[in-house]
């Protein structure tokens, strides 16, 4: 029989035993697969393909583990320098954003601490990107992929201000229409993402697309693009919800990222001979988004409801369009409506009499004359034929 004073020992060596040690950087994904809805990995072609990591030389799976305790996860490109993805449990998130202590990921540099530590900010890394590739740059941000606003308290929003959680970002991007995204992901989750026990707890696993030639610092790689995409179910709505975003890594032209479903991300995503699926396996529905609930949340940032199409703006002034309908008259040769005199005149042209008449209605007056050279003929003629009549009249008269 085992001593009182023996049995403790041999029960806590027991114990440590069958609790998981905290590890980093590890061999699969599903050693954090508490932050992968249902524990599902997701698909992406050419490097992680049916749960398995086709280059693991190259591609590090990361249990982001700040204060002996794991935060989220990270598939981590080490020679582009840039993670693939990471992805995290929504569990509500307050408080303010930390300082920037940026750190980095020792057991890539082959060190055996297994806690993320502070980086140096004068030492350049060989596996990850270090404080000095992001230094003096003006252009692009340090794009958190886990953004510390998600994160649930104090301790895993600094856990996120890892460099192996940040891309090369364009700084109006990430400042910009990126920003109002999360910020319009994290009011939906907050509202509508609870379970049966009415605790909020969504799945999101956001990610980079790199570039071909684009390189930071002859190291890091810039994305061409970024994209993200959540799913939860909502015990009021009785129903899964998901949604997808993504976009170029460039200055935005428009203030609000487009909401897609995941069917749509998939289909851009896709590889030549592999798909693309972002929580494959699952009951999250891929033809659906969640714009519907916008309107109901306010304050969030999200995009406004899409107005009724409106018929073409017409304009007559500069710089616009103008749509003009030719003017038709059908008033005489002459109308003047800026005198006190108004005078319509008609023209009628006849071929059975020698003259053109012209009829004139003016104010008061009335009148029809034949042509100048008509009027005078008829004239002559007229005194003719009286000359002729006139002796004639005068003898029927007895007059001398």
């Amino acid at each position: 029989m085992t001593s009182p004073n023996t049995w403790y020992p041999l029960a806590a060596s027991f114990f440590l035993s069958i609790v998981p040690t905290v590890a980093e950087v590890v061999k699969s994904l599903s050693d954090c697969d508490q932050f992968l809805l249902e524990g599902t990995q997701p698909q992406v072609p050419g490097i992680l393909e049916g749960g398995r990591i086709l280059n693991q030389n190259r591609y590090k799976p990361i249990c982001q583990t700040f204060d002996n305790e794991r935060r989220f996860v990270t598939l981590y490109d080490t020679e582009n320098r840039i993670p693939v993805f990471s992805a995290y449990k929504y569990r509500g998130g307050v408080g303010k954003r930390p300082a920037n202590d940026w750190k980095i990921e020792p057991q890539l540099e082959d060190e055996d601490d297994k806690n993320m530590k502070l980086g140096d900010k004068n030492k350049t890394y060989n596996h990850q990107a270090g404080n000095m590739d992001y230094r003096r740059n003006r252009v692009f941000d340090r794009g958190h992929i886990f953004p510390s606003s998600h994160a649930f308290n104090g301790s895993d929003k600094m856990a996120t201000f890892t460099l192996t959680n940040v891309v090369p970002q364009a700084a109006r991007f990430n400042q910009g229409s990126w920003n109002r995204m999360e910020t319009c992901v994290k009011c939906v989750m907050d509202k509508y993402c609870n379970g049966n026990n009415g605790v909020i707890e969504g799945f999101v696993v956001t990610g980079a697309q790199p570039s071909s030639n684009n390189i930071l610092r002859n190291r890091i790689n810039i994305p061409s693009m970024l994209w993200s995409a959540f799913c939860c179910y909502s015990a009021n709505m009785k129903m899964w919800l998901a949604s997808a975003h993504w976009a170029d890594n460039v200055p935005p032209e428009n203030k609000y990222l487009q909401t897609k479903t995941l069917e749509e991300l998939h289909k851009e995503l896709r590889g030549d001979d592999a798909e693309f699926k972002v929580f494959p396996g699952t009951q999250c529905p891929l033809h659906t988004t969640v714009t519907e609930f916008y309107p109901k949340i306010v304050n969030c940032s999200c995009p406004p409801s899409i107005s009724p199409t409106s018929g073409p703006h017409t304009s007559t002034s500069a710089h616009h369009t103008s749509i003009s309908v030719p003017r038709t008259s059908t008033s005489a040769p002459h109308t003047s409506t800026s005198g006190p005199r108004t005078s319509t005149s008609a023209s009628l042209n006849s071929t059975s009499a020698p003259c053109t008449l012209t009829t004139s209605t003016s104010a008061g007056h009335t009148s029809t004359s034949g042509s100048p050279s008509s009027t005078s003929g008829l004239l002559t003629l007229t005194l003719a034929l009286l000359r002729q009549l006139l002796p004639l009249l005068l003898q029927l008269l007895g007059l001398p």
